[in-house]
C-alpha cells in the first residue's frame, strides 16, 4: 500500500468519524468539584458532548468568588467495533473560583445553545469545608503542619498522632436491648496510603453482628478542626444482647503512608515519594444499652422494632393422614433475623413435626426489614372439628418506648376422612388421645408377605436403558465433532462465509429499496469484503486490490469475475465521494456483486 493511499484512508476515517459524531445527540452536563476547602481555588467544569456552542455564562455561586474563565479544552475519540465506527467529541468549559467561606454551595441550572436547541445542565450542590484550624484566616502554626490537600507540606519526618487516625463510631449513643445500631470503622489520614493491613480486629462482644457493604473510596472530610482523606473500612449492623455499657476494644493496623521529599535537580526542584510504615490503633468506643421495661409480657419473645403478624392454614379442607401447613408470619423492621419461633399449642389428634423457619430480610438504611415465617407441618389423625388458638405477637417499639401486641385470630378447621384411614386406626385412636409422641402400630392385611418384584425384569426397563445409551453415544459424537470444528477456525469462517454474505446482501438490498444510497454502498462493500476475507482467509487489514486479485486468481477464479469484484469495490468506494443515487446504478452494482459471489461459490 502506498503512502498516499494510506493518508487517503486515514482522511476518510476522520471524515466518517466526524459525521457519526455530528449525527449523535448533543448533551450538556456539569462536572462538579470533588473536594473544596476554604481559601483554595477550585474548578467548575461544564461539558458539551457531540455538539458545538459558545461558552456559557459563569454561574453566580454563594460563598465563592469567580477568578477567571471559561477556559476551553476539547477531546475526541474514535473506535471501530465489528466494522462499525463510533466517535465522541466533547468540549469542556472550565471556570475557576475561590472558596471564600465554608458552607453548602448550590450550582444553578446553566443553559447553552447548540444546533438550534437549548441544552440545560442539571442543578447540583457541594460543600466547602473549613480550612484547618492552624491555617484558618492566614495564621499558621509552622512549617511542620501537614495539610491533606497539599503535597508540599507532607515532607518526611515525624508523623503526628492527629495525622493518621482509625476511629470506631456508633450511629447512636444510647439504645435499647435488641435495638439496631450501626458501627463504622473509618480511617482518617493526611497522607496517601499505599497499603493497609489489619493485625487485630476490634471485637464487638455482647452484640449480634450483620456486616454491611462498603465502597472503599476516599473522600475529603472535616473532623476536629482538620481536613482528612477518609475511607470507610467496615460497617456493621449491631444488635446489643444485654443491658449496660458495652465497649469495643481497639484494633491494630499496619499502615504504609507516602511522604514527599524535595530533591534539588540543579536548575529546578522536584519531589519524590518516600514510603513509611507505621502501626496505629483505633479508639475504644462504648455504647449505653438500656434494659427493656419491666414487667415484660408473657408472650414477648425478644422482638424489638415495628412489626405485623398473621397466621394461615393450608389447605382449607383437611383429611386424616394427609399433611397440611400452619404458617406464622412476622413482617416488619427490626431484629427480624433473630426472632424465636412461636410456641403454638395444637389440638389433640394432630401430629406436629419440627417447625421450619423461612427468613427473607434485607438491610434498609440503619435497620433490617423483611419477614420471618415459621412453618409447622401437621398431620390430622382424627376426624371432626378442631381449632388452632391464635398466639398473639408481642414486640417492643423503641420509638414509643412501650410494648405492642398484634392479636392473631384462632383458626377453626374440619378434618374429613382420608383415603388411607382404616377401621383399626379408628379403634386405636381411643386408647389415649393425649399421647402424641408415639404412633400406633399398623398390621398388614393377610399373613403372607408379597413376593418382591424387581424393576430389571420389566421389558420397558431395557427399552429405556437402550434409548439412554444411544442418546449418550450421540451426545459424545456431537460434542467431539463440535470440538473438532471449533479448532478449525479457518474452516468455520469458510463454511459461514456464504451465509454471512447473504445476510449482509439482504441488508444492502433493504437500503437500495428505500433509496438510502450511502448506507447501501457501505453495506454492499462490507458484504463483499467480508465474504472474500472469510473465503480466502485474508485479514481485514490486507483486503486491498492487489491481494484480492492475486488470491482469487490463485483459487482458479476467472478474470471476468475478478474484474467484477474489483469494479464493485471501486464503485462502492467512489460512491462515498461522488453521488450515485439512481436506482439503475444501485441495482446494477448490486446484481454484479451477487453474480460475482455466485461465480466464486461455483
Amino acid at each position: 500500500m502506498t503512502r498516499f493511499r494510506l493518508y487517503f484512508i486515514l482522511i476518510l476515517l476522520a471524515i466518517a468519524g466526524s459525521a457519526v459524531a455530528t449525527a449523535q445527540q448533543a448533551q450538556f452536563s456539569l462536572v462538579p468539584p470533588r473536594a473544596v476547602v476554604e481559601g483554595r481555588n477550585f474548578n467548575l467544569t461544564f461539558r458539551l458532548t457531540d455538539g458545538e456552542a459558545n461558552a456559557p455564562a459563569a454561574p453566580q455561586l454563594p460563598h465563592c468568588r469567580l477568578l477567571y474563565g471559561p477556559s476551553t479544552s476539547t477531546m475526541q475519540s474514535t473506535q471501530i467495533v465489528n466494522g462499525r465506527m463510533s466517535s465522541t467529541y466533547s468540549i469542556d468549559y472550565t471556570f475557576v473560583y475561590r472558596a471564600e467561606e465554608p458552607g453548602e454551595v448550590n450550582v444553578p441550572e446553566v443553559s447553552i445553545s447548540s444546533g438550534g436547541k437549548t441544552l440545560h445542565s442539571r442543578a447540583a450542590s457541594f460543600n466547602i469545608l473549613p480550612a484547618d484550624k492552624s491555617t484558618a484566616h492566614g495564621s499558621q502554626s509552622g512549617p511542620s503542619h501537614v495539610q491533606a490537600d497539599d503535597y508540599t507540606t507532607q515532607t518526611p519526618g515525624r508523623v503526628d498522632k492527629d495525622d493518621l487516625l482509625v476511629r470506631v463510631s456508633f450511629s447512636k449513643s444510647k439504645v435499647y436491648e435488641q435495638e439496631p445500631v450501626v458501627a463504622t470503622i473509618k480511617v482518617y489520614t493526611k497522607y496517601d496510603i499505599s497499603s493497609f493491613m489489619v493485625t487485630t480486629q476490634p471485637a464487638f462482644e455482647g452484640f449480634l453482628c450483620e456486616e454491611l457493604p462498603v465502597t472503599l473510596e476516599m473522600n475529603l472530610e472535616h473532623f476536629n478542626g482538620q481536613n482528612y482523606h477518609t475511607a470507610v473500612l467496615k460497617r456493621l449492623l449491631l444488635y446489643p444482647q444485654k443491658a449496660g455499657k458495652l465497649s469495643v476494644n481497639s484494633g491494630k493496623y499496619d499502615v504504609t503512608i507516602v511522604q514527599y521529599e524535595s530533591v534539588n535537580m540543579g536548575f529546578f526542584r522536584t519531589s519524590r515519594p518516600v514510603e513509611r510504615t507505621l502501626t496505629t490503633s483505633s479508639n475504644a468506643a462504648s455504647l449505653t444499652v438500656e434494659a427493656l421495661p419491666e414487667p415484660r409480657p408473657a408472650a414477648f419473645n425478644g422482638a424489638v422494632g415495628k412489626f405485623t403478624a398473621s397466621a394461615r392454614l393450608e389447605p382449607e379442607l383437611l383429611k386424616t393422614n394427609e399433611a397440611a401447613t400452619y404458617t406464622y408470619t412476622v413482617t416488619g423492621t427490626g431484629n427480624i433475623k433473630f426472632l424465636n419461633s412461636p410456641s403454638i399449642e395444637f389440638p389433640a389428634g394432630v401430629d406436629v413435626y419440627t417447625p421450619k423457619n423461612e427468613i427473607d430480610a434485607r438491610v434498609a438504611g440503619a435497620n433490617m426489614t423483611g419477614s420471618c415465617s415459621t412453618v409447622f407441618t401437621i398431620v390430622p389423625q382424627e376426624q371432626g372439628a378442631f381449632t388452632i388458638d391464635g398466639v398473639p405477637f408481642v414486640y417492643f417499639d423503641p420509638e414509643k418506648h412501650k410494648y405492642e401486641t398484634v392479636d392473631i385470630p384462632a383458626i377453626p378447621f374440619k378434618v374429613a376422612k382420608g383415603a388411607g384411614t382404616s377401621s383399626a386406626a379408628s379403634e386405636q385412636k381411643t386408647l389415649n388421645t393425649h399421647i402424641n409422641d408415639i404412633l400406633h402400630i399398623h398390621q398388614l392385611k393377610g399373613g403372607r408377605k408379597a413376593a418382591p418384584s424387581y424393576i430389571a425384569t420389566q421389558p420397558w426397563y431395557w427399552i429405556v436403558f437402550l434409548v439412554f445409551a444411544l442418546g449418550l453415544v450421540g451426545v459424545v459424537f456431537v460434542y467431539r465433532r463440535n470440538i473438532r470444528l471449533n479448532a478449525d477456525v479457518a474452516g468455520r469462517r469458510l463454511a459461514r462465509a456464504g451465509r454471512v454474505a447473504g445476510r449482509r446482501l439482504k441488508e444492502a438490498r433493504k437500503y437500495m429499496q428505500v433509496r438510502e444510497s450511502d448506507r447501501f454502498y457501505a453495506s454492499l462493500a462490507l458484504a463483499l469484503r467480508g465474504y472474500i476475507g472469510d473465503k480466502l482467509s485474508i485479514p481485514p487489514s490486507q483486503l486491498v486490490r492487489e491481494n484480492i486479485t492475486e488470491r482469487l486468481g490463485a483459487r482458479g477464479v476467472n478474470d471476468a469475475t475478478i474484474a467484477d469484484v474489483i469494479e464493485v469495490l471501486d464503485t462502492c468506494e467512489m460512491a462515498r465521494f461522488t453521488p450515485m443515487n439512481t436506482d439503475t446504478e444501485m441495482s446494477a452494482t448490486y446484481n454484479k456483486a451477487v453474480e460475482a459471489i455466485r461465480n466464486i461459490e461455483k
